[in-house]
Parts: C-alpha cells; sequence; structure tokens
C-alpha cells in the first residue's frame, strides 16, 4: 500500500486562492455608485460620526454643575435610549 505524504497546499492552489481573494476585494473596492461599497462604508461612517456626536452631547449637558452653594450631588439625567 502507497501512501502519498502531503504536507500542504501546492504553491498553484495558493496562487490560485489568493488570486480569488484579490478578485473579490478589487471587485467590492472598485464598485461604485448606487449601493457601492465604497457608498455604504462611507455612509456607515458617517452615521457613526454623527452617533458619537450626538451621544457626547448629551453625555455633556447630562453633567452639570450642582446648583452653588449646596453640597449635593449633581443629578445625572442620561437617557440610554436613541
Amino acid at each position: 500500500m502507497y501512501i502519498k505524504n502531503k504536507k500542504g497546499q501546492s504553491t498553484v492552489e495558493y496562487v490560485l486562492l489568493m488570486t480569488a481573494v484579490v478578485a473579490v476585494i478589487i471587485a467590492f473596492v472598485t464598485s461604485k455608485g448606487n449601493g457601492g461599497f465604497q457608498d455604504q462604508l462611507g455612509n456607515n461612517l458617517n452615521s457613526a460620526t454623527q452617533e458619537m456626536g450626538s451621544l457626547t452631547d448629551r453625555y455633556t449637558a447630562s453633567h452639570a454643575a450642582a446648583p452653588s452653594g449646596t453640597n449635593s450631588v449633581p443629578v445625572y439625567n442620561v437617557d440610554i435610549n436613541p
């Protein structure tokens, strides 16, 4: 009985795999127009940036100082629901 010694993939298989990966990346990155990868990524990043700004504003507004002349701890009104 002859057992072939396989220690891994051949160079040809690696080249084919890398070619397929590069082709998919190029297809996603170069797609433009309505619903293209770049448009969707830009929209998601813009939305996340705006949401972070909104949360920062709400957090800052909720941390008002305690009224002068009192030793009370300020009340934090943080609404976690969008």
